[in-house]
């Protein structure tokens, strides 16, 4: 067995004259532990937020969506379609309806975004699908009359239930005196939750062509819905559309959409991200502490170490060796805690949160082997980092100083 491992693993392990060089000891491995699962949470829970956000925007939202700067709507063109199509990331191309109206059912009234789509397209754009809660997503009743999907909150609020007879209403009716706003009935077909308030307080959906014959507007649309093969790529694409087109069209990708969102996210990381791993950081101090605390009470067997030969190298080795068990041990115990509390919370939802807030009831954990890599191998480094000083302490000690009063 190696010498400067055998001597380090008795220090750890062997009884001490000072009981609190033991309980400092033993805290420092707890510290350590709690360091690593905390910062490993955090930046769990940050990614899982940051992804289940996303997915949700991406599913309620077109990866990129095109439109004109100065007017609602556009007339269908072969032109730009093949022009689009040209284009190798995009999938699916969608023309959509995108108007605010006013939605009353009885004496309850309130203002909404309808979303108009072609029925036989919606497996290819949105994918409100996999939030319906109560009914289905379809536009169409079983006897042909118009069909609308909304969310539960807005349901709540209107009084609606599946079956309802629900009046919609376009703000910007024919001018000129005594005009009314044209009204669409609709049949509520199916009730849907994202979690997401902005979308399910304010995005009703229905087919493209009640929609037109709401706004009056025959053929035209408001723009195209562009899906890609990959969603991160649609700040490129965007962009290479606006090129390719030029004015007056438009392109807007769902991370441009949701810009300030993102931002806040992205403002927020840093400082939980720091806050978290100063639990890290007095860990490593209180390694340094059991490590000195070592030194002193170790000072007569040190030097008798070096009064046998043992060189300044061996001496350093003891600590760098103790240092490793310590950070090794602690690093360890801290991977468990944060693989349990990750499996707990993502399979028994143990922590909580205001949906109407965040977006989401529960803390999404997600887990990435990267952290776990980036993290251990930062908290091995400061642990072995911490046998510096209490090394230089050591080196310094003579064998006649050490021994003198034995």
């Amino acid at each position: 067995m190696n010498f400067s491992y055998f001597i380090a693993r008795r220090h750890l392990l062997g009884h001490h004259k000072i009981g609190y060089i033991s309980f400092i000891s033993i805290f420092s491995v707890i510290g350590l532990a709690v360091g690593v699962a905390a910062l490993i949470l955090t930046i769990s829970i940050l990614n899982g937020f940051e992804n289940e956000l996303k997915s949700k925007l991406i599913d309620f939202d077109s990866h990129i969506r095109l439109n004109l700067h100065y007017q609602d709507s556009m007339d269908s063109t072969k032109v730009i379609e093949e022009k689009l199509q040209k284009i190798p990331e995009i999938e699916h191309l969608v023309p959509y309806i995108h108007r605010h109206v006013m939605i009353r059912n009885k004496n309850y009234t309130d203002g909404v975004i309808i979303e108009g789509i072609p029925e036989n397209d919606l497996g290819s754009s949105l994918n409100v699908s996999k939030f319906i809660k109560q009914g289905k997503l379809e536009f169409t009743t079983e006897n042909g009359k118009n069909g609308i999907v909304l969310g539960e909150k807005l349901a709540e609020k209107l009084n609606l239930k599946l079956g309802d007879k629900v009046y919609l209403f376009q703000l910007h009716g024919t001018k000129g005196i005594g005009s009314r706003p044209k009204i669409g009935i609709f049949i509520v077909t199916g009730l849907y939750n994202s979690g997401i308030s902005d979308y399910d307080d304010i995005f009703v959906y229905t087919g493209i062509t009640a929609a037109q014959n709401l706004f009056n507007i025959k053929n035209s649309f408001s723009g195209f819905q562009i899906m890609l093969h990959n969603p991160a790529d649609a700040d490129r694409v965007s962009d290479e559309i606006d090129e390719l087109l030029g004015f007056p069209y438009n392109a807007m990708s769902w991370n441009h959409l949701h810009a300030n969102l993102f931002e806040w996210l992205r403002v927020q990381r840093f400082p939980v991200i720091l806050i978290f791993g100063l639990i890290t950081v007095v860990a490593v101090f209180n390694i340094v502490s059991s490590l000195m605390m070592i030194v002193i009470e170790k000072t007569r067997d040190i030097g008798i170490l070096k009064s046998f030969g043992a060189s300044n190298g061996k001496i350093t080795k003891i600590f760098l060796y103790e240092s490793t068990i310590i950070g090794f041990v602690g690093v360890s115990l801290g991977f468990t805690l944060a693989l349990i509390i990750a499996w707990l919370q993502n399979n028994y939802s143990i922590i909580s949160i205001p949906e109407d807030v965040y977006f989401m009831n529960k803390l999404p954990v997600l887990l990435d082997w990267r952290n776990f890599l980036y993290i251990g191998l930062g908290a091995l480094f400061f642990s072995v980092t911490a046998t510096i000083y209490p090394s230089i302490k050591a080196n310094k000690l003579s064998p006649s100083e050490a021994t003198k009063y034995e």
